[in-house]
């Protein structure tokens, strides 16, 4: 049988049937295998295994229970075999998954793409997301858990039917009946802005009024510091350190934070907004939105264009407005509006002196949003020393513009936060 062993991790490709003239053989094979000792998890890969007789069974349960300590999981099965486990009480200590289907996207519509995934239009009622760098049905379904969770919670959001193998990775399928992205519809009905902007503040206030159980999702600080994580290798320890005192600061909340909030990754459905990517999807302080809107909306905007061009790979004297409109999907003047009508809404009750203090805030950490960008982007260039120098060097920047404002004196405008 082929084995594979990476990380702890020993999977075993199963043969195509298991019956009592071979079951002695797969037997002695399975408990000669190489690695079998280092082992700390066990994967029988039933991709191929087409029959399996009840002698066939308890070779598989004699092999779990000779190694009751590591956990002993079977996958890619098809719909009979698995049915087979599911009978036979298999699926009660087992953890069994089904072949995923496999889902071309060619021909299927790009709606919308992000840092994290792309979403594609398969019909009238639904959509495939496609989650960059993720390659197993385990690594998506803590984002398929998150979307059932705030489904739960009454908040408007895509319902996950399916996950599914597509040749650009893993994907989940989604019910989105008769929608487009926001930032689209602003393409095509720019006259009726404001009204698309109120629709997502109202959203956004929603979002800061949903409150979820202690331990019922990730913390966005969680989240945040995780990222940071992957940081150690090109950042120093004190730096890393100086970033997690900004997030830490920030005050603890139960409430839902999207992590990824503007026009791009909401859809409107029969003139109701939804929310989709919700990789980010999380609580804590709605700050965090807000700072997100900034970043999005004015900080992108405003950004130096030598640190905006090298940040994004853009070639020298290429267009940067049309560079902004392909990622967020709006004008540079239509962001200007967007942020203007939403942040002074969302502050409505604040006076202007209050609104200038809370947007320094808000200022602040946008480049916190800025900052855990590059930590990603630089996380996939260890094998190119001198793009990731370049892309440090902007993490720095944006730190230096960070330690020329007065923490503690920005955190008192917290209390202006309604």
């Amino acid at each position: 049988m082929e084995t594979k062993f990476e990380q702890g991790r020993l999977t075993v490709i199963l043969p195509e049937e298991i019956n009592p003239k071979n079951r002695t053989a797969i037997e002695t094979e399975l408990f000669a295998l190489e690695h079998l000792e280092a082992a700390e998890e066990l994967v029988l890969d039933a991709e191929n295994l087409h029959y399996i007789s009840s002698l066939g069974l308890r070779v598989i349960l004699h092999f779990k229970k000779s190694h009751g300590g590591i956990p002993v999981n079977i996958i890619n099965t098809s719909e009979d075999i698995y049915n087979i486990f599911e009978t036979t009480g298999f699926t009660s200590f087992f953890n069994i998954r089904k072949k995923l289907r496999f889902v071309d996207t060619a021909g299927f519509e790009l709606i919308g793409s992000g840092m994290y995934g792309s979403v594609y239009r398969i019909n009238d009622e639904q959509v495939l997301k496609v989650f960059y760098g993720i390659q197993s049905e385990e690594e998506i379904e803590p984002v398929i858990n998150t979307i059932r969770c705030a489904f739960v919670h009454e908040l408007p959001t895509t319902i996950p039917f399916e996950i599914v193998r597509t040749e650009k990775g893993i994907g989940t399928v989604l019910e989105l009946l008769d929608s487009e992205t926001l930032s689209r519809v602003i393409e095509k009905d720019p006259q009726n802005l404001d009204m698309y902007i109120d629709k997502m503040l109202a959203l956004s206030k929603t979002l800061a009024r949903t409150a979820f159980k202690e331990g019922e999702l990730r913390s966005r600080k969680e989240m945040l510091k995780a990222k940071l994580g992957r940081s150690a290798p090109f950042l120093s320890a004190e730096e890393l350190g100086t970033i997690e005192t900004y997030i830490d600061a920030v005050p603890d909340r139960t409430t839902a934070v999207h992590g990824d909030f503007h026009a791009k990754n909401l859809m409107m459905s029969k003139g109701n907004l939804m929310l989709i990517d919700m990789d980010e999807f999380s609580t804590g302080h709605p700050l965090w939105d807000v700072a997100n809107l900034y970043c999005i909306y004015q900080g992108m905007v405003h950004l130096d264009k030598k640190i905006a061009y090298g940040m994004f790979d853009l070639a020298v004297g290429s267009p940067y407005d049309d560079f902004y409109f392909k990622i967020v999907g709006c004008t540079l003047p239509q962001a200007e509006v967007i942020w203007d009508k939403f942040f002074n809404g969302y502050f409505a009750d604040s006076s202007r002196e209050d609104k200038e203090k809370i947007l320094k805030l808000v200022a602040f950490y946008g480049n916190i949003k800025f900052i855990t960008f590059l930590v990603d982007v630089c996380a996939t260039l260890k094998d190119q020393p001198e793009k990731l120098a370049e892309k440090v060097k902007y993490i720095r920047y944006f730190l230096t513009e960070l330690e020329k404002e007065n923490l503690h004196v920005l955190l008192k405008y917290l209390d202006l936060w309604k």
